[in-house]
Formats: structure tokens, C-alpha cells, sequence
């Protein structure tokens, strides 16, 4: 297996580790922040929409254009709508996805070694963007269980349910 299937499957795998992480999981400790400055869990799933779709654009860019100069991408707490239902975020980001990965099967090898200007990092290739999306990815579902193991502890249904 070569390490692009490796990233690919990692990729293709976060929709369904974040709709097990939420599962059963009610409204309240899915929108409460645990202190002003921290996310809450559907800050965190607005972000990966957002940065799936600003992702995409970029892997895009790169691979149409030669060594094009590519935006940060800046999380923004006030762009997040934490009205919208955790299945309508989670279906979002799944869409997002599989719009990703059907573009980067669809690369060619050379592709991956394509690269862009980016502002503060330098250049930057289509392989070593794809690698960060995966560590992004795994830091965030590392931020939800963080989240939804503290919230959890905290409800007063699992304080009701401990033992004396």
C-alpha cells in the first residue's frame, strides 16, 4: 500500500469517526462551550466543513495553475452557525469529503508533487497539504472526545448516574 492510499483512507475515514463521536450526543453539550475561548463540538464540525471546502479550492488551484500563491486558511468562531442540526453539519462535512477524495483519486502521480506559494510556510506540495488535512483531522477529532469526555463529566445526567 502505497503512503497516498495511506493518507486517502485516513481522509475517507473521518466522516464516519466523527458521526460515532457525536452519536447519542445531546444539543446541549453539542453547542456549549467549555469556556468563552474554547470551541464547542459544532464549532469544531463548522470548522472542518469550512476548511474542507477552502481545502478543496486550494488543491484545485494548485494542480490547474503553476506554483500559484495560496491563502491561510483562518479559523473564524463568528462565521460558525450553531443552529444548524449536528446530522445537517455532519452530512455537510461528508459531502465536502467525498468531493476531496474523488478529486485526489483522480490525480496523477506526478500531481501529488505539484506545489504552491504559501504566505508564511513557503512552497508547499499537493502531497505534503494532503498530509497536513490528515493531522488536521486527527487533531480535531482528538479536540471532540477531549470535549464531549469533559462535558459528559460535568452534565448533571452522568452526576445523577455515578455512584456515591
Amino acid at each position: 500500500m502505497s503512503k497516498r492510499d495511506i493518507l486517502l483512507e485516513a481522509l475517507a475515514a473521518t466522516p464516519s469517526d466523527l458521526e460515532r463521536l457525536v452519536k447519542g450526543l445531546d444539543s446541549p453539550v453539542l453547542v456549549q462551550r467549555p469556556t468563552p475561548d474554547e470551541w464547542s463540538i459544532a464549532d469544531v464540525l463548522c470548522h472542518l466543513v469550512t476548511v474542507e471546502e477552502q481545502g478543496l479550492a486550494r488543491l484545485q488551484l494548485m494542480v490547474r495553475q503553476h506554483s500559484p500563491t495560496i491563502s491561510p486558511i483562518y479559523p473564524d468562531a463568528a462565521a460558525h452557525d450553531l443552529s444548524q442540526p449536528v446530522t445537517t453539519l455532519l452530512a455537510n462535512f461528508r459531502e465536502a469529503r467525498q468531493a476531496m477524495l474523488v478529486f485526489l483519486r483522480e490525480l496523477k502521480a506526478g500531481d501529488w508533487q505539484v506545489t504552491a506559494v504559501h504566505p508564511t510556510q513557503g512552497n508547499l506540495s499537493v502531497r505534503f497539504l494532503v498530509q497536513h488535512h490528515v493531522d488536521h483531522d486527527t487533531a480535531h477529532l482528538n479536540q471532540i472526545v477531549e470535549i464531549r469526555d469533559r462535558e459528559l463529566v460535568h452534565s448533571p445526567i452522568s452526576n445523577l448516574q455515578s455512584p456515591p
